[in-house]
């Protein structure tokens, strides 16, 4: 018998093997070549979604989703998890930056008719902005003048001074309770000499060096700092209040704007940090530490620019030195 199976087994591996019986190779090389295929287009999409987002932060532009499934995937809607966090993987490494979605509006920023709106569909869920913009991750000793300069949108000056303006505006709304009325607002824009007029997003320009504040404040409100809220009344007046945008409340942060009073003061002492911990809710900061991140630069930084000379992404935004007053009435 073990004779036989051995004369069996010789006979099998002399027999010539038929099509059927042979290993599919060429679909094996298929199946490859489609892998290969799929990492490379999703490679593609990826460098894609990182270029679409850059663009979009250069000109304030919120990262839609929607348009991120129509100008990178296409067809690939499912793919959006994979390409999304591939691009958040690039960001990180290469730039220093991530995408991080916007906060939805706030119900109490709603007119009387968008809350009548909004009280019909309370049973629904709770739906997300389903938008994002790229903040900067690096390190708080990294985001200084020196190492993140202004971006040469138009002017690098331009856009240190509307950095400086908005950061500005936007501290005195959190430090008045999140919410500042038209007129107090006015109050404090004219301390700075800016009540009628600001400095425009190119200041070098001979013939349009400054802008009219009520633009300036537009543009603020169309990129999502700030956000202007008008009551109607039954008089001729209506009712104007400011509030912290979605942009805003993702670069300026308590900890942003408590960085900048320090800066504003120049020092920092126990009373200033007890009235800080109080207004913002920030951690505790030894009296004796650097005063805030524009201190690192020296001197330098104690110039009176009207704005600051960090990108906007870095939160370091140097104020003017008559913005003290105008902190102290917020913390009131």
């Amino acid at each position: 018998m073990p004779r036989e199976r051995r004369r069996e087994d010789e006979e099998m591996e002399q027999r010539p093997v038929s099509p059927e019986e042979a290993p599919d190779s060429d679909g094996d090389d298929r199946m490859e070549g489609i892998d290969s295929a799929e990492s490379s287009e999703s490679s593609q999409m990826i460098k894609k979604l990182v270029r679409y987002a850059l663009a979009c932060e250069y000109s304030r532009t919120p990262i839609r989703r929607d348009g991120i499934k129509e100008k990178v995937l296409g067809i690939h809607g499912r793919e959006f998890k994979k390409v999304f966090s591939g691009a958040q993987k690039q960001l990180r490494g290469t730039f220093g930056m991530e995408m991080v979605e916007l906060p939805t509006r706030d119900r109490n920023l709603l007119t009387a008719d968008q809350k009548r709106k909004a009280a019909k569909s309370q049973n629904q869920k709770e739906a997300t902005s389903n938008q994002y913009v790229l903040i900067s991750i690096l390190p708080e000793k990294y985001r200084v003048p020196g190492i993140i300069t202004p971006s040469k949108v138009q002017s690098a000056d331009g856009e240190a001074s509307y950095i400086g303006l908005y950061t500005t505006i936007i501290s005195i709304i959190t430090l008045s309770g999140g919410e500042l009325s038209d007129p107090r607002l006015r109050r404090h824009l004219s301390r700075f000499n800016a009540g009628e007029n600001m400095p425009s997003l190119n200041p070098h320009n001979e013939n349009a060096p400054n802008e009219k504040t009520e633009l300036m404040l537009n543009r603020m409100v169309k990129h999502g700092y700030i956000v202007k809220v008008v009551e109607k009344s039954q008089g001729d007046d209506d009712s104007i209040t400011w509030h912290v945008g979605p942009r805003g409340k993702m670069e300026v942060t308590n900890e942003s704007i408590a960085s900048f009073i320090r800066t504003v003061y120049g020092s920092s002492n126990d009373e200033l940090e007890k009235k800080l911990q109080m207004s913002l809710k920030v951690k505790d900061r030894k009296t004796n530490a650097p005063a805030g991140i524009g201190e690192e630069e020296g001197p330098e930084e104690e110039a009176s620019e009207p704005g600051p000379s960090t990108r906007r992404k870095s939160r370091g935004a140097l104020p003017p030195k008559e913005a003290a007053e105008s902190e102290e009435d917020g913390e009131e």
